[in-house]
């Protein structure tokens, strides 16, 4: 056991994750905590997206299903570990008396363990790893402790994951902003060039003919440029 989930979080300190989108990302996590863990068949993460909590990354789409009461009620292990930073265990869905509805569906789908672990990252939560088991009494002592040394070490690769994301995406979006910038001072040259006007009076009158022709003011300035190198003798 020990060796396996030594070769998994190498793996995962390994995984660059430029390679991938962050769902890919997450689903390796969820792959790589199966192989740790023999007695579970499933695997979800719990987080937060657009501000609501579910289950958005798994490795079988029948957890979505499984889950679904515990986001209706607002009552389940994944939401209760995700949001108190403790590990939740339902040794038998058949006769706990907690978490009612989440534990009726479990077993309606077969499964009859969960173990639920939040993703700790220094002081914030960002996440809970969920396994499901077809057994009772799936998961032990040796096994939370296992898993929760691996869901801290997934916690960061999530926390990387993201803003690796959110610095590309702002980059792209920057990236477009100055192509933007670029592409309207060329036009603004051009009016200039053409009318004899200002730089604060071409762009004017970019604006107003965009306004009146209700098109972006980039792509007006896009196609005064490609007109303006289409008519160069």
């Amino acid at each position: 056991m020990a060796e396996e989930i030594g070769e998994s979080l190498v793996a995962l300190h390994q995984y660059f994750v430029g390679d991938a989108t962050l769902e890919d990302t997450l689903h390796r996590v969820c792959e790589a905590a199966i192989s740790v863990i023999p007695a579970a068949t499933q695997a979800g993460i719990s987080m937060t997206v657009n501000g609501r909590v579910g289950t958005y990354v798994f490795t079988d789409p029948e957890t979505v299903e499984i889950d679904r009461p515990q986001y209706d009620t607002g009552d389940g292990p994944c939401i209760t570990a995700f949001r108190t930073g403790e590990t939740v265990f339902i040794d038998s869905t058949r006769s706990t008396e907690r978490f009612p509805a989440f534990s009726a569906t479990a077993l309606a789908h077969g499964v009859l363990s969960v173990m639920s672990v939040p993703m700790n990252a220094t002081d914030e939560t960002v996440g809970a790893l969920n396994l499901y088991a077809p057994t009772e009494h799936a998961f032990d002592g040796s096994t939370r402790s296992t898993v929760e040394h691996f869901a801290s070490h997934a916690a960061y690769l999530l926390v990387n994951a993201r803003a690796y994301w959110d610095a590309r995406m702002l980059g792209e979006n920057l990236g477009k902003a100055l192509e933007s910038r670029s592409v309207i001072e060329q036009a603004k040259g051009i009016i200039m060039g053409t009318t004899g006007c200002s730089a604060d009076q071409a762009f004017q009158r970019l604006v107003e003919q965009s306004q009146h022709e209700n098109i972006k003011l980039r792509e007006l300035a896009a196609e005064i440029v490609q007109r303006s190198r289409t008519d160069r003798p």
